[in-house]
């Protein structure tokens, strides 16, 4: 041992020698791409190839929240605040209301639920909290869609995974005996039966494809690989289909010198009879130039107005007017 003064020393050679072992891990792994291709064949996964469709005159209803919790000494408080928002596209450009330029979305509206709770009891608020967040998303997008005035919806986006939260609700519903999984199963189950609901993953981190193919890596990253441009997998579980596309590069309105770099999406359906709604939704996602993102525009612009409160902000406002005790790790002083 060292004895303890200001100059405070580390073992460098010993990370020296640790940096050398890793990098070995960190070369870029070779593969044979058709002997690849063929073992999908020999393990029933189907490579098929899409046209992207230009569509006209389609509508959405999307959805998204951003949630917080806060742990206190007696006390566990959340608060969420799920946006919905309507829009339409019809083939022309339009002002963008929120910045300079233009869009391909007419007609856009929106509703705000800002919620705060309190966890009683104060246990296992993780998993309490995501079926709190699904419970408010879902609830949000129908209430929305069962007070619109008239007309109809094409499509409901769901940001993130339709069969992990139906997985995870299921799980939880038949472990525990707290009122949120419940609740949020039911509501999964209600939403899917209301018309088309798309579930466009931002970031998936499955592996399990990349597993039976000998691979330890996530599933975008071997599709990647694998796939041609335009080309898409699919598979169902848990009654949705899930797709994995390989879109190609598109050009980019603040790239000049080159276009982007193709992108494999997991976007998933609610139904079976996908494959038309899964050209329209790449069709869309080609013709939007702002930026290289897994979503359509609808999709992101719910997720920005999510953050436009800051929930967090409001859950220490009423912290500090109840003066509440701090969790208790962090009652220091000094």
């Amino acid at each position: 041992m060292e004895i303890l003064s200001p100059d405070f020393r580390f073992d460098a050679s010993f990370l020296e020698d640790k940096f050398k072992n890793i990098a070995g891990e960190l070369t870029k792994k070779e593969f044979d791409r058709e002997l690849l291709r063929k073992r999908f064949i020999a393990e029933d996964v189907r490579v098929q190839k899409l046209k992207p469709e230009t569509p006209k005159n389609i509508s959405f209803l999307s959805v998204d929240s951003a949630i917080v919790k806060k742990e206190l000494r007696y006390h566990a408080i959340w608060g969420s605040h799920p946006v919905v928002l309507y829009s339409e596209f019809d083939g022309s450009r339009h002002p963008d209301p929120l910045a300079q330029g233009e869009i391909g979305y007419v007609n856009l509206m929106y509703n705000s639920f800002p919620d705060i709770g309190v966890f009683l009891p104060y246990r296992h608020i993780d998993s309490r909290m995501n079926s709190l967040r699904i419970m408010g998303e879902y609830a949000s997008l129908m209430d929305s869609y069962r007070c619109m005035d008239s007309g109809s919806v094409d499509y409901f986006l769901v940001d993130g995974s339709l069969q992990t939260n139906l997985a995870r609700l299921k799980n939880e519903a038949k472990i525990s005996g707290f009122p949120e999984h419940k609740a949020a199963l039911r509501l999964h189950k209600e939403l899917m039966g209301m018309g088309k609901v798309i579930g466009l993953v931002e970031d998936s981190h499955s592996s399990d494809l990349a597993r039976r193919m000998g691979f330890e890596v996530p599933n975008i990253v071997l599709l990647d690989m694998v796939l041609d441009d335009c080309e898409y997998v699919s598979e169902k579980k848990d009654g949705v289909n899930i797709c994995h596309l390989k879109l190609p590069s598109k050009p980019l309105n603040y790239i000049h010198s080159r276009k982007s770099n193709p992108l494999v999406v997991r976007w998933e359906f609610s139904y079976d009879d996908f494959r038309q709604d899964l050209a329209v939704i790449a069709g869309l996602w080609l013709m939007e130039d702002d930026i290289l993102h897994t979503q359509i525009y609808p999709m992101r612009l719910t997720d920005y107005l999510t953050r436009r409160l800051k929930i967090g902000g409001v859950l220490d406002a009423l912290i500090a007017e109840n003066d509440v005790d701090p969790l208790y790790r962090n009652m220091r002083e000094g």
